[in-house]
């Protein structure tokens, strides 16, 4: 069972994640508590705990996420944008390690994290593959909830 609680504190939580992972792929050794601490510092309340076994899951199963998704990718897998990526990597670790947490939340999440900080239309491609994720991972009766 995944840790922590409460909507706004756990997108505050997949929030701080996503600017970690974000960081993270551009430097070649893990999170230091430094950074950690520092992404932390900003005001918006957020699960902790939550961020930090996001952070942990995704570093831990990289290889894995990206072999998840990368079937669904309309593009090779080296274009993907790197906000898309951690996106895409949190998402699928949550659907693949996070049963208690719904496929709606993990996908209207996602979503909402493309909107405020991907590319334009990044949501919609967001939404789709982990839609796709989601069918394999869960069955076809957890996804799709867009359509």
């Amino acid at each position: 069972m995944s840790p922590g609680s409460g909507h706004g504190r756990r997108f505050g939580a997949r929030a701080h994640a996503l600017q970690a992972l974000y960081w993270r792929q551009f430097v070649d050794s893990a999170l230091d508590e430094e950074a950690r601490d520092w992404i932390a510092e900003e005001p918006r309340v957020f699960d902790r705990s939550y961020f930090e076994w996001l952070i942990q899951g995704v570093e831990s199963h990289a290889g894995e996420l990206d072999r998840w998704y990368e079937p669904f990718l309309d593009r090779p897998a080296a274009q993907i944008d790197p906000v898309e990526k951690a996106i895409l990597r949190m998402g699928c670790f949550e659907l693949g390690f996070a049963p208690d947490v719904d496929v709606p939340v993990i996908l209207n999440e996602s979503v909402e994290l493309a909107k405020q900080y991907g590319a334009e239309e990044s949501y919609r491609f967001i939404n789709g593959v982990l839609d796709q994720v989601a069918r394999r991972l869960r069955g076809p009766r957890e996804g799709s909830r867009h359509g």
